[in-house]
């Protein structure tokens, strides 16, 4: 996957959605929170008929989803 910009996301109708940070393909949960037991991913609903924009540099506010988070500067 390419780590520069969101993942675009079309025709899904559902998407299991990494809760532990430990995914090594996050967004989408990849079974590695068998580490920690108490943690499960988020299934999501999604409308197949729309596009969807993940985030992939972890800056979101709103989790899966991209909100153009990664075009601000760190600099205050």
């Amino acid at each position: 996957m390419d780590k520069k910009g969101p993942i675009k996301v079309t025709g899904e109708e559902t998407m299991a959605v990494c809760k532990c940070m430990q995914s090594k393909h996050w967004p989408y949960c990849d079974a590695t929170h068998h580490t920690l037991a108490d943690v499960e991913p988020e299934i999501i609903q999604l409308d197949k008929e729309k596009t969807y924009l993940l985030c992939q540099c972890y800056k979101t506010k709103n989790p899966p989803f991209c909100d153009g988070s990664h075009n601000t500067s760190d600099i205050q």
